[in-house]
C-alpha cells in the first residue's frame, strides 16, 4: 500500500491498554487513540497481516490505515486446490 501526501505516516504500535486505548509513535510524537470494537478487531488483523509493529497513520484526521484483507498462506491455498483436485478424480463434490 502506497500512499503519497505529507499527511500519512507511519507510526510504531506501543502499547494498548484495557480501554482499548491504543498508544503508537509517530515521528517524534506519541498518539492515544481509543479504539471501538470493530477497529480493535481491525487492528489485530493488519497486526498480524503486517507481522510487525508499524501502522500508517493520517496525522491530520488522526485515522489508523490498517490493512484488513486475510492473508492467505501460499502452502495452504496448494495443499487445498490439491485436496480439490483429488476430490474432482473421485467422483465427488
Amino acid at each position: 500500500m502506497f500512499l503519497f501526501s505529507s499527511n500519512y505516516e507511519v507510526g510504531v504500535f506501543k502499547r494498548l491498554s484495557d480501554n482499548n486505548e491504543l498508544i503508537m509513535e509517530v515521528g517524534q510524537e506519541e498518539y492515544s487513540l481509543t479504539l471501538n470494537d470493530k477497529e480493535m478487531v481491525d487492528l489485530e488483523q493488519h497486526l498480524m497481516n503486517q507481522e510487525n509493529l508499524l501502522i500508517p497513520f493520517n496525522k491530520s484526521t488522526k485515522e489508523l490505515i490498517l490493512d484488513t484483507q486475510p492473508n492467505y498462506d501460499e502452502e495452504e491455498m496448494e495443499e487445498l486446490m490439491n485436496i480439490s483436485e483429488g476430490a474432482e478424480c473421485h467422483g465427488e463434490d
